[in-house]
């Protein structure tokens, strides 16, 4: 069998990803990492700003917290990282 892989659109439609809104609830940017948890901050997102998540939350033990992969624009390109699932507007933990 041959295989492709699937460019970002096209995996879109099978995650089952939704677009949600940055939302941290104070004036301060939300921290995208590149794992979830204590991952390293890779990008720093106002509230308001719109990204799309991918696939499910998954829980961290260490922040007690979900968090979920989202893609997105910054500095002009399309990115991916991990947020708090709770600034998207889904279950803390």
């Amino acid at each position: 069998a041959e295989f492709t892989e699937l460019n970002l659109d096209e995996l879109e439609q099978v995650t089952g990803g939704r677009t949600a809104t940055v939302n941290t609830g104070t004036p301060d940017n939300a921290a995208i990492r590149n794992a979830p948890g204590n991952g390293k901050i890779i990008a720093s997102l106002k509230n308001g700003t719109l990204v799309d998540t991918v696939g499910t939350p998954v829980y961290d033990v260490g922040t007690d917290r979900n968090w979920i992969k989202v893609k997105f624009k910054y500095k002009g390109k399309l990115t991916t990282g991990w947020i708090a699932a709770s600034i998207v507007g889904l279950k803390r933990k």
